[in-house]
């Protein structure tokens, strides 16, 4: 998730001169928020960036405007464990209880 501060300006970029397609937007009224789904393909066949646009936050800090990475995967601790063999040592790893959105993996 990417936090934008001009939606319309961010949506011409990707999709203009990057060549995604918007594939969905839908505004929330009640968290003053819109959310914006670009890619290349749909999203169940390939990877897609969300572009959320607070309606207050018109402008973000370097480093501030990153939200999160999300990978779909058929089951989280097989892909946790098969993702830390990969890494090199040091590891150090950060799980929160399931449904938390808390995961940290980093390598040496």
């Amino acid at each position: 998730m990417l936090r934008v501060g001009d939606l319309e300006k961010s949506l011409d970029f990707y999709t203009q001169v990057l060549g995604m397609k918007l594939l969905r937007r839908k505004d929330y009224p009640e968290g003053r928020f819109t959310l914006a789904f670009v890619g290349y393909q749909d999203e169940a066949s390939g990877t897609v960036l969300e572009l959320t646009h607070n309606w207050d936050t018109n402008q973000y800090d370097l480093g501030e405007g990153f939200g999160h990475i999300a990978i779909e995967v058929d089951n989280a601790y097989t892909a946790c464990e098969e993702t830390r063999k990969r890494l090199a040592p040091p590891i150090i790893a950060v799980f929160g209880r399931p449904r938390s959105s808390r995961l940290r993996l980093a390598g040496g």
